[in-house]
């Protein structure tokens, strides 16, 4: 069994400066994922990086929240999500 490696962003599809990873304990260890869940925001810009982080931190089914220059290694049993960056900070 390969990991999956979903990406769900419909607006934010340029390459990123670098990424803010999490590891979904909500997600992990059960359905298709029965490794490691992870989630990905993609930075486009250093200022923003404090804001996604923070945004990150404070959902609780979100650990190890860090800032990673590449999308974590996905390996047998394990799931990755890339999402567009949250926008209800900025509205």
């Amino acid at each position: 069994m390969a990991g999956i490696k979903k990406d769900h962003r419909t607006k934010d599809t340029k390459a990123p400066l670098t990424w803010a990873v999490a590891t979904d304990k909500f997600m992990s260890g059960w359905g298709q994922a029965p490794g490691t869940s992870y989630v990905a925001y993609p930075i486009y810009d250093w200022n923003d990086e404090q804001e996604l982080t923070r945004y990150m931190k404070n959902r609780q089914e979100f650990i190890r929240v860090r800032v990673n220059l590449n999308l974590p290694r996905v390996k047998d049993g394990d799931h990755l999500s890339i999402y567009d960056r949250p926008t209800a900070s900025r509205d």
